[in-house]
């Protein structure tokens, strides 16, 4: 495995990758963040996931999460930042981050989340492209998904979602229900997340016919 570093606190990058290669995980590490998208959409297919701080000099971590989804990187990211407001937490899942880690943190911890986060992001799925509504298609084998014959740039997370609902299309599924099928045992559940990934979800591929996706009062959601 492989995994690229952008973080500027000296003592706490060293002690991450301290703690990475006993873990015999490989690690690109760059302390401002121009340099570390340069890297990034150099070398993304070389790289299993990104962990990226929000506050980074020469480029914030939220520009650079922000664009490397508009670019169709896929790999998973995961946001490391001194804000524990919940407002900090949607805003970074809204950009494309895929989980959100905040400082400090123990290493454990962060070992859990990469290797959640790794595990979800490589599994791997039967050869079909489904059909969500006559516009938007889901591609389980190449994991894209793609409007009117063209990719859409989703997070590993909002495509696990998606691909969530399609499995009990026509049954509606708690918000706990689609995060655990989502997440591994490393992760905490905190309300907004799913309704986050939902609202992108709509924006991204839902403006201009009607929302297959449906609310369910205190509830959940509803592929139909």
């Amino acid at each position: 495995m492989k995994i690229l570093l952008i973080e500027d606190n000296a003592l706490l990058a060293k002690s991450i990758i301290r703690g990475l290669k006993q873990e015999k995980i490989l690690t690109e590490h760059f302390i401002r963040g121009d340099d570390g998208e340069r890297f990034l959409k150099n070398h993304h297919k070389e790289i299993d996931l990104v962990i990226l701080d929000l506050m980074l000099p020469g480029k914030s971590g939220e520009e650079i999460c922000r664009s490397a989804r508009a670019e169709n990187i896929d790999i998973p990211i995961l946001m490391l930042t001194a804000k524990s407001d919940l407002e900090d937490k949607v805003r970074g899942l809204e950009i494309g981050a895929d989980d959100y880690l905040t400082k400090p943190f123990e290493f454990e911890e962060l070992l859990a989340r990469i290797k959640a986060l790794t595990r979800r992001s490589k599994k791997t799925f039967e050869n079909e492209i489904k059909d969500i509504t006559k516009s938007v298609k889901i591609d389980l084998s190449k994991r894209v998904i793609l409007k009117n014959g063209r990719e859409v740039p989703v997070s590993p997370k909002e495509f696990s979602v998606l691909e969530t609902l399609l499995k009990y299309k026509g049954k509606a599924l708690s918000r706990n229900e689609i995060f655990n099928e989502i997440n591994d045992f490393a992760d905490t559940p905190w309300s907004n997340s799913i309704d986050v990934y939902i609202k992108n979800l709509r924006k991204k591929l839902f403006y201009d016919e009607d929302d297959p996706i449906k609310t369910i009062r205190g509830f959940g959601y509803r592929l139909d």
